[in-house]
């Protein structure tokens, strides 16, 4: 235990780390547990007939990495993205699997933020949009909302949007 700025014993063990990424015009948090690494956009193989989804392969140490963008499944255009596009953040695709890689294009990462459990709040049932199913919780940071995403249910979407049509 550790004790906090109002006197209140914290539970370090409690406490929950999330990756700010900046997409567009909003930001987005990951769990990062899940998160691996944070890379520059390199040089990237395009892979001709696969989805919009599918920005392209990366070369990390010798592994074949598939990356995604975002922006498709979240429905925000790609206007001006090669301009925007900066870094991706190398997550585990599945829970527990570390051995497997992909990539997530992002704009910017710009923070790491420590939370209690009760600092995050669900996701209020409003009907927000495509974006929404991929929606865990969300907190109030600097002055604005921040969602935190679900990466599995992220996954599960490329996957459906990747899968070759069937006649």
């Amino acid at each position: 235990m550790e004790v906090g700025d109002a006197g209140l014993e914290i539970d370090q063990e409690r406490i929950d780390s999330y990756v700010v990424f900046q997409l567009g015009e909003e930001n987005y948090a990951l769990d990062v547990a899940r998160v691996r690494e944070v890379l520059d956009v390199g040089t990237l193989t395009r892979v001709p007939g696969a989805s919009r989804a599918l920005y392209g392969l990366c070369n990390l140490r010798g592994h074949v990495v598939p990356i995604w963008d975002l922006r498709i499944p979240f429905h925000l255009g790609d206007e001006g993205r090669q301009d925007r596009m900066r870094c991706v953040l190398m997550v585990e695709p599945e829970a527990g699997q570390s051995g497997r890689l992909a990539g997530l294009l992002v704009d910017r990462v710009s923070d790491v933020l420590d939370l209690l459990p009760g600092e995050v709040q669900p996701p209020p049932a409003l009907g927000l949009g495509g974006g929404s199913a991929f929606v865990r919780g969300l907190i109030r940071h600097q002055g604005r909302f921040l969602l935190i995403l679900d990466l599995d249910r992220i996954f599960a979407a490329l996957d459906h949007e990747s899968a070759p049509e069937v006649p």
